[in-house]
């Protein structure tokens, strides 16, 4: 469990992107 993973899927990425963006608010966080 102590690898990293890394993610090469565009859209798996993007969510990745918003979910460690702290300005994300809860309704989009969820979506």
């Amino acid at each position: 469990m102590s690898k990293l993973i890394e993610v090469k899927h565009p859209l798996v990425q993007h969510k990745l992107s918003i979910m460690r963006d702290k300005s994300t608010s809860c309704h989009v966080f969820r979506q």
